[in-house]
């Protein structure tokens, strides 16, 4: 061990101690290979658009939509699944208004998604057009769409062109006097990268921003980023090092400043989380499936034959809300636990076991009221 830890030390110092011009050659070596491997990178690099990213979550990739919170009055969004009752994988937006929506789905002839626009009319929905203007070739497997509440202003995912690789994230506007989309245009870093990056979407009442991505990210994972959208685009600042970071998004910690504008902005993200919970117990006591025997299951609060019961659901569907809230809680916490420091780590330790316990706690009421209402339903 002794004479490992004297080899080491030796190496250290021999390359401490090379000439300068050595050391400087290798290190424009260095450059030189990172450019060429990715010159598209490269080039975008001085444009990194500078943004406040207050938050971050990882979910499994078929969930990212059940953490990005569009506001209901500008826009929403589903899969096509969703929303035609039909099959297909790509993903659907629906206007304020409710009577227009532009959706990817596969084009068979040309073998790739494009997007199209549909018009809700009396006898419903019009057969899809693609959109005009956006597909110029270089581009292929349109998707993710968001149209801006201006009706002109629309961002999508695409791959090919000049994206870096897998989905970019776009944007293009609408020429109403030409009656096309103009081309698109890329939106760069820290945006877009090597992996995939899609679903940009902006509620502009309440300054919340969201685009997804699957960089740095295991199979199956997605990394959702929550970001302060702005108006005017500012280009990030610093030495070559930190740009090069924050293009990559190492470290969301890295964008915050003195923190203000972050605090903020997840005070305003919290109060859509609640309202979007409120809605899904709301929505869930419509649509439940509760096993009372062998040959009886309930889906509706008037099954129940004892009001004590119809109460009991509601407080168990409120729990197993509150439950799926304390599990992304701890997800969340152990993702941060892993890229935290030592005091970041010593304080996480403690939140991270008292919500494992609240945890406990609400699955013991939930077994409870499960076994209540079972009991009391089949005397």
């Amino acid at each position: 061990m002794k004479t490992k830890f004297i080899y080491l030390t030796c190496l250290l110092l021999s390359l401490t101690f090379l000439p300068a011009n050595a050391q400087r050659r290798k290190v424009r070596k260095q450059k030189e290979v990172v450019q060429k491997e990715d010159p598209k990178f490269e080039a975008m690099l001085d444009a990194t658009a500078r943004i406040v990213i207050f938050d971050s979550v990882v979910v499994d990739s078929s969930n990212y939509l059940d953490v990005i919170y569009p506001n209901q009055e500008e826009g929403r969004i589903s899969t096509y699944y969703q929303f035609f009752k039909d099959a297909g994988d790509g993903i659907v937006y629906l206007n304020q208004m409710g009577n227009k929506c532009i959706y990817s789905k596969y084009d068979e002839d040309l073998g790739r998604k494009l997007l199209f626009q549909s018009d809700l009319l009396a006898d419903g929905w019009t057969v899809g057009e693609p959109l005009k203007g956006i597909d110029d070739g270089s581009l292929t497997d349109f998707d993710h769409p968001y149209l801006m509440p201006d009706g002109v202003t629309l961002y999508f995912s695409a791959c090919g062109g000049d994206g870096l690789g897998g989905y970019d994230i776009y944007r293009t506007r609408f020429d109403i006097e030409e009656g096309k989309y103009l081309r698109p245009e890329n939106l760069g870093l820290p945006f877009n990268s090597k992996g995939d990056d899609y679903m940009f979407v902006i509620d502009e009442q309440n300054q919340l921003a969201y685009f997804a991505s699957n960089r740095r990210q295991p199979q199956g994972k997605t990394c959702v980023y929550s970001f302060i959208p702005f108006e005017t685009r500012t280009i990030a600042k610093g030495t070559p090092e930190k740009i090069r970071s924050l293009a990559h998004i190492e470290k969301i910690s890295d964008t915050w400043g003195n923190g203000r504008e972050r605090r903020a902005a997840l005070s305003r993200k919290q109060v859509i989380e609640q309202r979007a919970s409120a809605n899904m117990i709301n929505s869930n006591m419509d649509t439940f499936s509760f096993v009372i025997n062998d040959n009886t299951t309930y889906t509706k609060l008037s099954d129940f034959r004892k009001a004590a019961n119809r109460s009991r659901m509601k407080q168990l569907l409120r729990l197993k809300n509150d439950l799926r809230t304390l599990q992304f809680t701890l997800d969340k916490a152990r993702d941060y636990y892993a890229t935290a420091s030592s005091r970041e780590r010593n304080q996480l330790k403690g939140d991270v076991l008292e919500t494992e316990q609240q945890r406990e706690r609400v699955k013991a009421q939930i077994r409870q009221i499960e076994k209540t209402i079972r009991i009391t339903e089949n005397q």
